[in-house]
């Protein structure tokens, strides 16, 4: 469990901006005397936080998925039931405010906080006690830098972003992250190009190769400092991500991995699918030709994490983008029917861009709650909401951020309200009761770092 000494302050802090924002007049001030907080009182259920108090910590057998909200990607952070905790991708696309990007979203907090204290400051709130400041796995969904950070050659000059003393590595994304919190395990897709992965058309570019050089150069440095061991997702497996503290105790959970590097589970068993896409070698010799043009986002790791009738799905940028000219390009479609299984919740793939979750996949995980990350203002695309209302009308969307330009979009083109969307900006959590019995929704505010519950949505019975 979470030390209650972690918790108290910060609960202290939202019960003072919870009183100023119901405008009595007697509001309490920062100057006023606070009452001491008895530290006998015991902690609050993780599912008992209401609107205005900060998210009570995760306890023994539940299962929490966090949304960090940094506005520039995504990064998923896990508490499984007995503590063990993994971290899918660190966002490091840069700020929005300094590129000039006019179709990004606001950082959050703000532009001088950079995304990976965002992910440092949001983990170190929440993480049990069991991980001791460490995170037992991270996996990178694919070499994206809204992913694992960006690289940009006026990376300081023009960003502030600094290189790693004794490193060789730049300090943004996942590297700003792993410099601070331990990994003991990083998973990813492989490598890729004339090391003997699938190449995509990121690996014939200048930063292309200077992202991926990067993260190399990162994992290395983590390896020598803290031992951390890098391996490829093994497709079909399910005892590759596994509980590290009490894996008998919940033996309802599990994780399969169903996708990576372009290898997709059969569906059966261990079976690897390994020639859908074609071989390394053709994709070293044609990636970049104009009708192959390999977009990296084919190559995301994808996982089905189960807590006893909770299914949950994740699939980073996979998409469907060009299968008109090739089959393989729709990475959905296999992935889905290998899984088979309506699932409760899923991350909406390639944060809901056009020509991302298809009526195919969606026609299988028929998914009853959406979280979206979204970073762009195309995100999420009227097409891409509309499958997920068609395969279930009752579908519940969560997203991160939305510009105004796109609700205006959404409206115009889709024909869908801004009053769909559960939620229009914030961390989301999704927090599910041992062994999968009831899951509860939190949205998070993410103008500061409090943590203080904007709304509550649940409980929902697993289907």
């Amino acid at each position: 469990m979470t030390r209650l000494t972690k918790y108290l302050p910060v609960l202290m802090a939202a019960a003072l901006l919870s009183c100023e924002k119901q405008d009595s007049p007697a509001a309490v001030k920062p100057t006023d005397p606070v009452d001491p907080v008895d530290p006998t009182e015991p902690v609050p259920a993780p599912n008992e936080g209401i609107a205005g108090e900060v998210l009570p910590p995760w306890q023994d057998g539940w299962l929490d998925i966090h949304f960090i909200n940094g506005g520039r990607g995504e990064s998923t952070y896990y508490i499984m039931p007995d503590g063990t905790t993994m971290l899918i991708d660190a966002a490091g696309a840069p700020p929005a405010e300094i590129s000039g990007n006019e179709g990004g979203v606001p950082s959050k907090p703000s532009s001088s906080v950079s995304c990976g204290k965002v992910i440092i400051d949001y983990i170190r709130h929440f993480s049990p006690d069991v991980s001791e400041g460490k995170l037992d796995y991270f996996m990178t969904s694919h070499y994206h830098g809204d992913h694992i950070g960006a690289w940009r050659d006026d990376w300081s000059s023009k960003y502030g972003w600094m290189m790693y003393p004794g490193g060789g590595f730049v300090v943004n994304g996942l590297p700003e992250v792993g410099t601070q919190i331990p990994i003991a395990v990083i998973i990813d897709r492989g490598d890729w190009g004339d090391n003997g992965g699938r190449a995509s058309n990121d690996y014939f570019t200048d930063g292309g190769k200077k992202r991926y050089e990067n993260y190399v150069k990162f994992t290395e440095w983590t390896n020598r400092a803290h031992g951390t061991v890098r391996e490829a997702l093994k497709v079909g497996r399910d005892d590759q991500i596994v509980l590290k503290h009490a894996a008998s105790t919940y033996s309802s959970f599990s994780i399969r991995n169903l996708a990576a590097g372009g290898d997709i589970w059969t569906g059966s068993g261990t079976g690897v699918n390994t020639s859908y896409v074609p071989s390394a070698a053709e994709t070293l010799k044609h990636a970049m030709e104009t009708d192959w043009n390999i977009n990296e986002n084919i190559y995301s790791c994808a996982i089905h994490l189960r807590y006893g009738t909770f299914d949950w799905f994740t699939g980073g940028d996979i998409q469907y983008a060009g299968r008109s000219s090739y089959s393989w390009k729709d990475i959905e479609t296999p992935i889905a029917k290998a899984v088979n299984k309506k699932m409760d919740a899923m991350k909406a793939s390639h944060h809901s861009t056009k020509n991302t979750n298809s009526p195919e996949l969606l026609a299988i995980f028929k998914p009853d709650v959406v979280l979206a990350g979204i970073w762009q203002s195309v995100q999420p695309n009227p097409a891409t909401v509309t499958n997920f209302r068609n395969a279930n009308a009752g579908v519940k969307f969560f997203v991160t951020n939305i510009t105004d330009e796109n609700l205006s979009t959404l409206k115009t083109d889709g024909g869908i309200d801004a009053s769909f969307f559960q939620s229009l900006s914030g961390h989301v959590v999704i927090r599910v009761s041992p062994s999968g019995a009831r899951y509860w929704i939190f949205v998070l505010d993410d103008s500061n770092q409090d943590y203080v519950i904007k709304s509550k949505f649940g409980p929902y019975a697993p289907q």
